[in-house]
């Protein structure tokens, strides 16, 4: 685990912009491939996003997801997240309040559409690789009716689904990717959330 140097992450209180650039370069440089892979692939998801004409917070979503763990807790280490462990460690509090609520619903509610998507599309679930198969039973395996409707009433589960499949379409082709220079300018964090 490496702790990045004045950053005011995981408790309450306005983040400094420059310091999220600071950990999202960290982290995409990361001694660590599994961690580096983290933020690479978060960037394959953003430039996927710019390609498609998101709006920004989307781009970011897609920047942040599969490292969201990292900037909300301001350090780099390599335990994983459920959307639960999300809540429960104070993260989403906090990219609640510094990101605003489309970034982190759509976060939290990443491991949750696997497991929609595993329920209500047909062969979805042979289509992944086993790790994450393995992972959608951790996180609660196919959904019951009413958690698939719960899911579909949060305002946010279209872009968690747009995403999920974005992520699903990069696992296995390759994209020219952008420098994490490249998408500062989507980082948008609100002046008050």
């Amino acid at each position: 685990m490496i702790a990045t140097n004045n950053i005011r992450f995981g408790h309450s209180g306005e983040v400094n912009r420059s310091d999220l650039l600071d950990l999202l370069i960290a982290g995409d440089s990361h001694w660590n491939p599994d961690i580096s892979g983290l933020f690479l692939f978060g960037r394959r998801l953003a430039a996927r996003a710019v390609s498609e004409n998101a709006p920004n917070s989307l781009v970011m979503t897609s920047l942040l997801s599969k490292s969201c763990q990292f900037v909300a807790s301001g350090t780099i280490s390599d335990e994983g997240w459920t959307g639960d462990s999300l809540l429960a460690s104070g993260s989403y509090d906090w990219l609640l309040c510094n990101l605003g609520e489309a970034v982190a619903e759509t976060i939290r509610l990443q491991p949750t559409t696997k497991r929609f998507l595993a329920t209500v599309v047909p062969n979805y679930f042979r289509q992944l690789h086993i790790e994450s198969q393995r992972r959608l039973f951790m996180d609660g395996g196919f959904m019951t009716h009413i958690e698939r409707s719960n899911f579909c009433s949060n305002r946010y589960h279209t872009n968690a689904m747009t995403i999920a499949r974005w992520a699903d379409s990069l696992r296995d082709t390759f994209i020219d990717t952008p420098d994490m220079e490249f998408f500062f300018p989507f980082i948008d964090i609100p002046a008050s959330v």
